[in-house]
């Protein structure tokens, strides 16, 4: 019993309306990120091929039945369990987080590399990529310590 008991204070410092908020505010941000602000840019330098075959980075239309509802139900869930350790650790000591964001953003880099040999892409997809996920963890830590 003692454990939920630390468990229930690990969570109660919580704001839930203004954690719900910053998971909505990064969630619009996401879209707007990857569609209207970067989205030709991360598609071409991510060189996205469909199930179907469709290189969508060269404008191949895709004929693959729609997936979308499912994949923006998993980035919901992520983006909140992602948001969720910001308001966990934020309240506590702002440094935490800045090292989780650093960390983080370094780790993503490092291991996009070897995914991807070319040099434009990498530092395209990196530089969009980690600018949304530096941008994500700003809005949390800051509605955090509301």
């Amino acid at each position: 019993m003692e454990s939920y008991a630390e468990l229930c204070r690990l969570f109660s410092h919580v704001s839930w309306l203004w954690y719900a908020i910053a998971v909505i505010v990064v969630y619009a941000i996401g879209a707007l990120w990857y569609t209207v602000l970067f989205g030709k840019y991360w598609l071409k330098a991510l060189n996205y091929i469909c199930l179907c075959g469709a290189n969508l980075s060269i404008d191949e239309k895709c004929t693959c039945k729609p997936r979308f509802p499912y994949e923006m139900v998993f980035q919901f869930i992520s983006t909140a369990i992602f948001g969720l350790l910001y308001f966990l650790v934020a309240p506590f000591s702002i440094w935490v987080p800045v090292a989780i964001v650093v960390a983080f953003s370094a780790w993503t880099k490092s291991m996009m590399k070897f995914q991807i040999a070319d040099w434009r892409r990498f530092k395209t997809l990196a530089a969009i990529d980690v600018g949304y996920f530096v941008i994500a963890s700003i809005v949390f830590i800051l509605f955090s310590r509301l």
